[in-house]
């Protein structure tokens, strides 16, 4: 009955019922029929209110309901004036400055493209389309500046480098640097110099001006980062986040409506992380600045219908008083790769598993878990070198959480057999006193405690230390790039372990699909149904949870059904293991039995 409710829950507020609700009586709007959601006029209602605190030499300012600016490039140069995009290509990214602002304007990984097939080359005529893509179309961009408050960004600066065909090539193991200069209202030079390694994701950034010492300098990052790139699954969006470090630890944000905050104190960098994508802003140094996260709403058009989606992106910004005539930052602009995000030797790995909410406060998780991911995520990634397959390192990882788990489990085993076998003593004292509840339990206790059973725990505790191992499998296999665009020889059909798996879709004859299941059909979800219900056909014995063997199969297929498939390999593996110890406990368990009833005749026959 308990899932059944869920499951009814589920249905009902994410229906367009309880949207309706919420719009006219929550919001007091009209409900949006096209399915575009209105928004609150905030300038009408909102008071501002500045909450001011300051902990280890760090302040942070809070701004509630305050109208958050349009981040927008004010471009006041004329139509007539031509201003051209360079672009650097390295081995691994193509990075595009305009020479307006000289603003960093798109960012393509090479190594990571929009429906990546494994092993299926892509025609090089098309391949800069399909790369993925890190900054928002029509957006301010990236490497955004201010001197003393004074915005660079809709100056039109010229190029100095020597550059042929408005591209540079930068090949492994070479540097390449290309300069932009602009006059501010003084008529003093100002210089923007970027700087690109044959690989990896880091882009060095270079002021020079003549009266920046003790200036105020900002450098910005207004665009935020792209949302996840793959849409064809609910479950596989994730809201972004963000970060940053003050030289010890690691700080995240999230919120779900416009918000600005503030923080003052020590800091190297800060950052917004996507679901698989990372881009900071760093110091040289770990320096005495301001710094501002500004969360705005972006839309975003989906699917055929052109349906518009809303979700929080962050504007940062690092603002700091700079001692010398010349600046310098560096961005990294990459995947949430942790061999890449170890090797910076920044902490930017505490950004792949962050704890935010109400659960940091479930005992202390904010403390022990992100550690319980990051080795589960290292052993994962062990596993993979010696095999060279994620699905085969996903299975070894199963059957080593087994092997860890397997007191606990068999524990729990063992407690669950014990009562299934006083079932039947159990039901005959509920019908003998089903007039008599009182007595009933008595009863029923007499036998718990004649046979050495603790009915609070058939086996719960073992199932509940177990769950934090489980959770970080979860989070690990949902969440690591390493998988987007892995295939497995395990699965042949799956291409890619970190999206949902489709043998085929039913999108023409259901544009909508199933409600709940969706448009695709999987294999593994359903294997993974039948291995649970024949789990559950082993296990429960008890007449008035018979309910539970049917509906759990379908619950959990329904559930997987969305979840990438890693994940979904990762549970089915786990449930074949279950069942396979499950049976031979009970197969041990009878032959014990027999054993002893065996005895017991022998000694009576003696008698």
């Amino acid at each position: 009955m308990a899932f059944i409710l869920i499951l009814a829950t589920v249905i009902f507020f994410t229906s367009p019922t309880y949207q309706r609700i919420f719009y006219s009586k929550i919001l007091k709007q009209p409900y949006p029929e096209n399915g575009v959601k209105s928004q609150k006029n905030a300038d009408s209602t909102a008071q501002d209110k500045n909450d001011v605190t300051k902990t280890n030499n760090v302040v942070k300012i809070k701004e509630k309901s305050k109208p958050v600016e349009k981040i927008t490039v004010k471009q006041k140069i004329e139509k007539s004036e031509k201003r051209d995009t360079i672009w650097a290509e390295t081995e691994t990214i193509i990075a595009g400055i305009s020479e307006l602002g000289a603003r960093i304007v798109s960012l393509k990984m090479k190594e990571y493209r929009h429906n990546h097939i494994a092993g299926v080359v892509i025609d090089s005529a098309h391949q800069g389309s399909n790369y993925v893509e890190i900054i928002t179309e029509k957006s301010p961009g990236g490497a955004g500046m201010m001197i003393n408050n004074v915005s660079y960004d809709s100056l039109l600066f010229s190029v100095e480098s020597n550059i042929k065909g408005k591209k540079t090539l930068v090949k492994k193991g070479d540097e390449a640097a290309i300069s932009f200069v602009t006059k501010d209202a003084l008529g003093n030079m100002v210089e923007k110099q970027f700087s690109f390694k044959g690989d990896g994701y880091t882009i060095g950034l270079k002021v020079k001006n003549n009266l920046l010492n003790n200036s105020r300098l900002t450098i910005s990052w207004p665009s935020g980062i792209v949302g996840n790139e793959d849409k064809k699954s609910l479950y596989q969006t994730e809201d972004r986040k963000a970060h940053y470090f003050d030289g010890q630890n690691v700080q995240h944000l999230q919120f779900n409506k416009p918000y600005k905050e503030e923080v003052s104190g020590f800091f190297r960098w800060l950052g917004v992380s996507s679901k698989y994508f990372f881009v900071a802003i760093i110091a040289d140094t770990n320096n005495d600045a301001d710094l501002k996260i500004i969360a705005f709403d972006e839309y975003s058009t989906e699917g055929k219908d052109g349906k518009k989606n809303k979700k929080i992106n962050y504007s940062i910004s690092y603002q700091l008083t700079e001692q010398g005539n010349e600046a310098q930052f560096c961005f990294y602009t990459g995947p949430s790769k942790a061999e890449e995000l170890y090797n910076k030797h920044l902490k930017f790995e505490k950004i792949l598993f962050p704890v935010l909410g109400w659960t940091k406060y479930f005992f202390w998780a904010d403390r022990w878990f992100p550690w319980l991911a990051e080795f589960v995520l290292w052993l994962l990634l062990v596993l993979y070198r010696l095999t060279r397959d994620y699905g085969v390192s996903i299975l070894l990882l199963t059957i080593l959480t087994r092997l860890v788990t397997y007191p606990l489990t068999q524990s729990s085993m063992k407690s669950m057999s014990r009562m299934k076998d006083l079932q039947p003593k159990i039901n005959v004292l509920r019908q003998k006193h089903k007039s008599n509840p009182s007595k009933m339990n008595q009863e029923i206790m007499a036998l718990y405690k004649k046979e050495g059973v603790n009915p609070l725990n058939p086996g719960c505790l073992p199932m509940f230390l177990q769950m934090p191992v489980f959770i970080a499998l979860f989070v690990v296999l949902r969440k690591a790039i390493e998988l987007r665009g892995a295939a497995t020889i395990m699965v042949p059909w799956i291409h890619d372990l970190s999206l949902p798996e489709s043998l085929f879709s039913f999108e023409k004859l259901l544009p909508n699909g199933i409600p709940i299941y969706g448009s695709n059909f999987a294999v593994l979800p359903i294997v993974m149904a039948i291995l649970t219900y024949f789990q559950n056909k082993m296990t429960i014995k008890d007449p008035n949870q018979k309910m539970m063997i049917y509906f759990m199969p379908v619950f959990m297929l329904v559930l997987f059904n969305n979840f990438p498939s890693g994940l979904v390999l990762y549970w089915t593996s786990s449930s074949a293991l279950g069942l396979v110890q499950q049976y031979y406990t009970d197969k041990k368990r009878r032959k014990n039995a027999a054993l002893v009833k065996s005895t017991l005749s022998s000694q009576v026959k003696k008698q």
